[in-house]
């Protein structure tokens, strides 16, 4: 009786724990079949790391038909990642941001700072980190990525009306086929490419919405511009030369990582007789490439997009990354995209779709954080930029920050926006704090267009072990911006090969940067500042300097009646001016400037500057308004600052002389001239003074006013 009691009371227990965590993951409101759903879909989860749930949740409360399958690799994923480094594998457009691009040796040129090219001229080795955002799936766990890993065999319930969904804006949307013959003659047909893809789909058994998608990913959507129903590519537009004329490869099969890879593909496509060739026509590449593509991919184990770019598959035809479709490093995660366009105009998203997702061992922390040198750190804005809410061009703009602007750097982090041209122009931000009139801001700066202050000097030759802390234990990936500079292995050492500056950055595979720049050969020891200065009024000095890059502030010096310098102000920041006020008119005053830099909370600081002599004298007055009156001309001007009077200048020609011809106290601001003559030009000054015991400090004349006096 006492173990039945006990059974019933943990069968109770299970089932208020089972319905404490749908409550938990699903609201609180459920009747029993909602219950039994929840548990259904986490049971069904079970096989995932937790580290994967959060996102199949999401995914699951807006598409609850989806169905996802944990794919056990085997395979730890920092192994992973080595390897789709290893033998030019992975590879990104030149174009893209400098933190997505090796600068291994063999991969970059330290001396030129060129990018050594794999692929054409355009396409370079991916970095490390960038090896390791496309292989990891967490970052695809949305409803836009989330097609790479969609099963990929033939549907029947696809139709020529979806693959048109999938082709628009292309030039085969709606379209009927062109092309030219190997003699180079023009042809049209009556069949629309939509039609062929889906013949093709029939006889590969492969799905017909991923061929099209595939073809688009390959040869583009351009039209071409001589001839209806052709595409712009190389691979597609049947001229490519004279010895592949009018052969077609739609999915650039054999167009292998050279100097030429298109004509490696169409050379592929006019050779043999398997797979429909020669391919002397569209169709005929159409259906071949999808039979090809089924035998050599989907039937074979490669049946995600996620495993024909990244072939780890363990039960596949083919040995572990080996024979995998592309080299673009985020070709997958593009291919899913547009896909996901697709599928959502023709509410395919409503359907029971299989999705397959790779697990693997020791995968990166989400949380992990890397620090290198300080934990806060100096950089200085290169040019104007946003300064936004969070990691990303998608967030709120807080304010504009000018060139030159200093900020503190909090931390390093991977960009919140989904992967898109604006992912792969600036994958990294920086969360900064500054100041800016006078009030304080938090937000994200793309680290593109922020300059580190430099932390530590090294001499030439010698070798550093960086400063890192990592939480969690996650393996760190180094990589220098100057490798001709400081060359980093990875294991956190630093070697320094010439003189220069650059900076060394740590990255995690979760997503956290830290940066620091080091120095080689050079003090930290700012330049001398060049100081110059003017009168801004009767009581007041702006003494400028130059600004300098990757200074923290500025110390002023004022000469004292024992003909001493001390220090009267302490500017900091990007600050290049100072006004000195309370101050005596027409008194001579001296100034120096020094710069520092606080490097390892050590300031470095400059020499004085060489001393700049500045007197102040009343405000220039402003141009005078002259007018007629009579026989008389009246000159009015406005009242300057500590102004004792004012003296009135005049002259008949336009570069003077100008002569003195009246002089007024401090609140008479205007003069009648009675001595005037008519059709006579005339031209009319005026200047301030201040008195200063028994002596006049005058300040500079008015720009002239011109009048001609007709009487």
């Amino acid at each position: 009786m006492k173990a039945r009691k006990k059974t019933v009371k943990n069968t109770i227990i299970i089932i208020v724990i089972v319905t404490m965590i749908v409550n938990l993951f699903f609201g609180i409101s459920f009747d029993s079949r909602e219950v039994m759903a929840a548990y259904s879909f986490e049971t069904s989860i079970k096989g995932f790391p937790d580290s994967y749930k959060p996102y199949l949740r999401n995914l699951h409360k807006k598409y609850p038909k989806w169905k996802f399958v944990p794919y056990n690799t085997g395979i730890n994923f920092n192994t992973a990642v080595e390897n789709e480094l290893k033998d030019d594998r992975s590879l990104i457009e030149k174009s893209y941001s400098k933190y997505l691009k090796s600068t291994e040796p063999g991969d970059y040129n330290a001396s030129t700072g060129a990018y050594i090219a794999k692929d054409g001229s355009s396409w370079v080795t991916a970095s490390k980190v960038a090896v390791q955002y496309f292989m990891d799936p967490r970052n695809f766990l949305n409803d836009t990525h989330i097609y790479q890993f969609e099963k990929l065999a033939y549907d029947s319930t696809q139709t020529a009306s979806g693959v048109e969904a999938v082709l628009e804006g292309s030039f085969m949307y709606k379209t009927n086929i062109g092309y030219l013959t190997t003699a180079g003659k023009y042809k049209s047909t009556n069949v629309k490419y939509s039609s062929k893809i889906i013949e093709a789909a029939k006889e590969s058994k492969v799905s017909a919405y991923y061929i099209a998608s595939k073809i688009l990913q390959e040869v583009g959507s351009k039209k071409n511009s001589k001839y209806a129903g052709m595409g712009a590519s190389g691979s597609v537009n049947g001229e490519y030369s004279s010895k592949y004329k009018g052969i077609y490869n739609f999915y650039n099969i054999g167009a292998y990582t050279s100097s030429n890879p298109i004509a490696n593909g169409l050379a592929w496509a006019s050779s043999g007789n398997t797979y429909n060739r020669k391919w002397n026509a569209p169709g005929k590449s159409i259906i071949g490439g999808a039979e090809y593509i089924g035998e050599k991919y989907i039937n074979a184990g490669q049946y995600t997009t996620y495993f024909q770019r990244f072939n780890v598959n363990k039960n596949s035809t083919y040995g572990l990354y080996q024979h995998q479709y592309m080299t673009n490093i985020y070709g997958a995660a593009s291919e899913a995209a547009i896909g996901s366009d697709a599928y959502n105009e023709m509410g395919v998203t409503k359907l029971a779709l299989t999705f397959v997702i790779p697990v693997y061992k020791n995968m990166p922390s989400t949380s992990a954080k890397v620090t290198i040198g300080s934990s806060s750190k100096q950089g200085t804005v290169i040019s104007t930029v946003n300064l936004r809410q969070g990691a990303g061009t998608n967030t709120k703009t807080l304010t504009t920050l000018s060139k030159n602007t200093n900020v503190t750097i909090l931390e390093g982090v991977r960009t919140s926006n989904l992967f898109g041209s604006s992912w792969l122009s600036n994958p990294y931000w920086y969360k900064v704090k500054c100041v800016k009139n006078n009030k304080t801001y938090k937000g994200y700066i793309a680290a593109s267009y922020l300059n580190v202050h430099s932390e530590k000097s090294i001499s030439k030759g010698a070798k550093y072990k960086l400063p890192v802390s990592v939480t969690k234990g996650q393996s760190v990936y180094y990589m220098s911006d100057n490798p001709a500079v400081v060359k980093v292995d990875q294991s956190g050492y630093a070697t320094a090969l010439k003189k220069g500056t650059t900076t060394v950055r740590a990255y995690t595979a979760a997503g956290n940067m830290s940066a620091m720049t080091i120095t080689v050969g050079q003090s930290y020891k700012p330049s001398k500042p060049v100081v110059s200065g003017s009168s801004k009024n009767y009581n007041s000095v702006t003494v400028k300097w130059n600004a300098q890059n990757n200074i923290n502030g500025y110390y002023l010096y004022r000469k004292n009646a024992a003909g001493k310098y001390v220090i009267i102000a302490k500017p900091k920041g990007n600050v290049n001016s100072y006004v000195d006020t309370n101050l005596v008119s027409g008194t001579v005053y001296s100034y120096k400037v020094k710069a520092y830099r606080t490097v390892s909370g050590k300031k470095h600081k400059s020499a004085k500057s060489k001393a700049v002599t500045i007197k102040p004298i009343p405000s220039k007055v402003k141009k005078p308004t002259v007018t007629k009156q009579g026989k008389t001309l009246k000159v009015t001007w406005k009242k300057v600052a500590g102004a004792s009077g004012y003296v009135i200048y005049r002259s008949t020609a336009a570069k003077g002389p100008f002569t003195r011809i009246a002089v007024t106290s401090a609140n008479n601001v205007n003069c009648v001239d009675k001595n005037v003559q008519g059709k006579k030009a005339y031209f009319y000054k005026v200047a301030a003074y201040r008195t200063v015991g028994n002596k006049n400090i005058y300040g500079k004349k008015s720009t002239k006013r011109k009048i001609i006096n007709y009487k």
